[in-house]
């Protein structure tokens, strides 16, 4: 159910995003980037939802003001460095935007990400992109 209405969202997202496409009926090349924000901070402070509210008002939605979905998810990761076996957890905003494959949005995606990580404390954040084709 959860896979059907985040297709549902990114489908309506594109197609704000982009318009209502070539008239030939083509698909559209774009980039999804999926950005995964942990919660905790390597402060130990953690963020708050507050907090997520106001970076994603002030920071987030300034670069990307056509489209963006943000998910509530639960991560877990190995510590390769410091313990090799432990598995650490954490709360995790998972925010995904479809995108022009511009320098413009690279750009705006790093300038998220350091903003994040100078906000809250060196907090993780874990960047994958994938091409796509919004299908009309």
């Amino acid at each position: 159910m959860m896979i059907r209405w985040l297709a549902i969202v990114l489908f309506a997202l594109a197609l704000a995003w982009f318009g209502p496409g070539p008239a030939s009926g083509e698909d559209i090349a774009a980039v999804q980037s999926t950005l995964y924000f942990g919660l905790k901070s390597d402060d130990g402070a953690g963020v708050s939802e507050q907090e997520w509210a106001a970076f994603l008002a002030e920071v987030v939605t300034p670069r990307f003001p056509d489209g963006l979905t943000v998910i509530d998810a639960y991560g877990q990761s190995r510590l390769i460095v410091a313990e090799p076996d432990a598995i650490k957890t954490q709360l995790t905003k998972v925010l995904i935007v479809v995108h022009a494959p511009t320098p413009d949005a690279a750009a705006a995606l790093a300038e998220i990400k350091a903003e994040y990580r100078r906000r809250f404390a060196k907090s993780r954040v874990f960047h994958t992109e994938t091409p796509v084709a919004i299908v009309k």
